[in-house]
């Protein structure tokens, strides 16, 4: 027997051995599990729904083990868990202040919005853990317990790492990304229930080795064709000495109290301190590779291409929320300040920024209770007129439907970049979208049907060209996109495909795939009558297309024009495990390599992920 052999079977019996070990009193009856542990989360509390929450143990798609795969692949990578990532199809922004503008590893950060405030009986911990054959790593600590009846307090750990697929590793764990995502958080309601009070403390490290893409082993080949991807190892990498760091530290506060039974007064604090590091080291050792890669003259001749970049930003949003004649409703002033330099000179210099906004919120829920509609507006004021949010969605167990109409002003560096390769100074118009979209779900007898539309009218449109600078679009852009989504269950088999199909007025601008599908086949059963298994198999599709390149140096999506990516069927082959509450799968992704293609691209000179196996397990304890 081998060494993965002798490894998988050990980690089977001790999982196995502990999943029973949970806390029993004396009739050897389970006391705590998750139905004794609950959280709450902010937005419920925002809008009076407060809600409580039991940690999920289900079984179906615990492979799906980062959030593109959860998505189904609905984000554009660089082919590795870690890289930088955008929406695969038009995603308006809606948030209408000023912002920084690098988002592309914000993804792998943890979200203080979406943060779970526990309550439990006992001290409660989730370890969730991933590993490839590919060097792919990634766990999940989560340990939470009251200090007092009302009062909790969470520490959630994330590590992330990544190996490289190409680029002449020597080692097979040889780093691309390294990743550490740390929150500490907390919560406290008094004992009459008028006060409430949540808060977390995150820091997030992200550090990405920047490749560049694959380079082609022959000097007269633009691109590696794709027959040619068989092994990724023995192609180089574009960029040899490049290297990002998204380094934040964030502290959030929300608190309310009730004044009477349907006002209540409310307070948001935010202070973000992020710091954005960009280096290659061999930039001044090739001039092909300045002209090349960076597609411009720099300014000055030196080695080292560098950015180093600190953003501040405090904000507090002071409100009034409760309920009147059935319709809660929430008013608020949102006030901001931040400021930025840069090793490349002072981009805001010497002056705090200040940005002050309005807005309401008002729902009415129908009488059955389970139809809801609301209506949100955000105005800029003082420093910020013209600024716009307006929202309104009608919500049913049944139907979704909604309008959006925003006004939202360009990011920092659109309007500012500053170094020896790129450097710009614009004054952008504020980008102005309306959204409709609608969806629904139909049920008839083994079958369920979930049509979805979505259509988007833009104007002022902000992308990066093919040379990797800023350009804004003045003309009306139309992207209109329609999905369906089929379900079909017969006792323990089920299919299930989701297609999109987007038709797109500027597609030389931004490019997305016109066809995408996707499909699963599983069929769940018990063995030996304790362990449930869920296996099948997934298949993504993405029709060709010219997917965005990637700028390391300034963290943007931009245009390309010379190589198509998908075109080509993927599938992954999965088990899902679960014994008591220990759960594991077993996944192999990319099983189809070599047919009908040796490999794929998923942006323009980036290769997606070879075939490759993934082990993982999420183990509860509760004592």
């Amino acid at each position: 027997m081998n060494k993965k052999h002798i490894f998988i079977t050990f980690l089977l019996s001790l999982v196995c051995g502990f999943s029973f070990a949970q806390i029993l009193d004396d009739s050897t009856k389970q006391v705590y599990s998750t139905k004794t542990v609950k959280y709450i989360l902010e937005d419920d509390i925002l809008n009076n729904r407060k809600t409580f929450y039991n940690p999920d143990t289900t079984l179906t798609n615990f492979h799906l083990f980062d959030f593109n795969l959860r998505s189904g692949l609905l984000y554009q990578d660089l082919g590795n868990v870690g890289t930088a990532i955008k929406p695969l199809f038009f995603i308006p922004t809606t948030d209408i202040a000023k912002n920084l503008g690098y988002t592309t590893y914000g993804a792998y950060a943890f979200d203080v919005r979406k943060t779970t405030y526990f309550n439990t009986k006992s001290p409660y911990t989730n370890v969730n853990y991933v590993q490839s054959g590919g060097g792919t790593g990634i766990m999940h600590f989560t340990h939470s317990q009251n200090i007092k009846p009302r009062l909790n307090a969470t520490l959630d750990v994330r590590r992330l790492s990544s190996s490289k697929q190409y680029g002449a590793p020597q080692t097979r764990e040889e780093r691309m990304v390294d990743s550490w995502a740390v929150m500490l958080h907390s919560n406290y309601e008094s004992e009459n229930g008028k006060y409430i009070i949540l808060g977390s403390y995150n820091h997030f490290n992200h550090a990405p080795l920047e490749q560049g893409g694959i380079q082609p082993l022959s000097d007269s080949s633009t691109f590696v064709a794709e027959s040619s991807l068989g092994n990724y190892r023995d192609f180089l990498s574009k960029l040899t000495g490049a290297a990002s760091r998204d380094w934040r530290n964030e502290l959030h506060v929300y608190h309310q109290y009730k004044l009477t039974n349907g006002f209540q007064v409310y307070h948001i604090l935010d202070y973000q301190k992020r710091r954005d590091l960009f280096t290659d080291v061999k930039f001044g050792a090739d001039s092909s590779e300045k002209a090349g890669f960076y597609q411009v003259i720099p300014k000055s001749v030196k080695d080292t291409l560098s950015m180093d970049l600190r953003y501040n930003l405090l904000e507090n949003k002071f409100g009034i929320k409760g309920i009147y004649k059935g319709f809660a409703y929430r008013l608020y002033i949102r006030q901001r300040f931040y400021t930025m330099r840069s090793d490349s000179g002072n981009y805001l210099p010497n002056r705090i920024n200040t940005e002050t906004l309005v807005g309401g919120w008002a729902n009415y829920f129908f009488p059955d209770s389970v139809r809801r509609v609301y209506a949100e507006a955000e105005l800029g004021a003082v420093n910020t007129l013209g600024n716009l949010r307006l929202q309104a969605e009608y919500l049913s167990p049944r139907i979704k439907a909604g309008v959006s109409i925003l006004r939202v002003p360009p990011n920092i560096l659109d309007e500012k970049f500053t170094s020896i390769a790129y450097d710009w100074k614009k004054t952008l118009a504020k980008t102005f979208t309306t959204n409709l979209y609608a969806s629904t779900s139909l049920q008839k007898g083994n079958f369920v049907l979930s049509p979805s539309a979505y259509n988007s009218l833009i104007t002022n449109f902000i992308y990066y060209d093919t040379k990797a600078q800023v350009r804004q679009d003045s003309s009306a852009i139309n992207i209109f996109r329609v999905g369906l989504g089929v379900e079909y269950r017969w006792k323990r088999l089920l299919i299930a495909n989701q297609s999109y199909y987007t038709a797109n007025t500027a597609e030389n601008r931004l490019p997305t795939p016109k066809f995408a599908n996707n499909t699963t086949i599983s069929y769940e059963f018990i063995y030996a009558k304790v362990l449930r298994i869920n296996a099948g198999v997934e298949i993504y599709y993405r029709s060709a297309y010219f997917a965005n390149n990637f700028m390391p140096l300034t963290r943007q999506f931009f245009l390309q024009d010379q190589q198509k990516v998908w075109g080509t069927p993927v599938a992954d082959v999965f088990a899902d495990l679960k014994i008591n509450k220990v759960r594991l799968f077993f996944k192999f992704a990319h099983v189809n390599q070599g047919f009908p293609s040796n490999g794929y691209y998923v942006s323009s000179t980036y290769p997606g992920l070879r075939r490759t196996f993934f082990l993982g397990v999420n183990w509860p304890l509760f004592d």
